[in-house]
């Protein structure tokens, strides 16, 4: 058996591994916790306790809106939209931030 024939069944033995790990008992697989996919995550900052609006609605004064966690990302969106006017295809680079009075 050659070296090079050996590396590979160590790698499909550690893919297999791998993939055994993320499988529960009954062969289903793992949650792993929240993927945060929504768009609303480019505008708030979670942590374990809940999530805070990041937009920035003064020049260099955040919103800092706190929802506890178990609001759903439809309340945060709401909030985008009747606070900022920030619906999904607004990206933060594109934001214009209002200058103080």
């Amino acid at each position: 058996m050659s070296s090079s024939s050996t590396s590979n069944q160590n790698d499909s033995l550690e893919d297999n591994e791998t993939q055994n790990e993320n499988l529960n008992i009954d062969g289903k697989k793992k949650r792993g916790g929240s993927q945060k996919k929504s768009w609303v995550w480019e505008w708030f900052e979670s942590d374990e306790t809940g999530s805070i609006c990041q937009v920035e609605v003064i020049i260099g004064q955040l919103c800092n809106k706190y929802y506890k966690n178990g609001s759903s990302t439809g309340n945060l969106i709401t909030h985008l939209a009747s606070k900022h006017q920030i619906t999904e295809g607004i990206k933060k680079q594109d934001f214009v931030v209002r200058k103080k009075a």
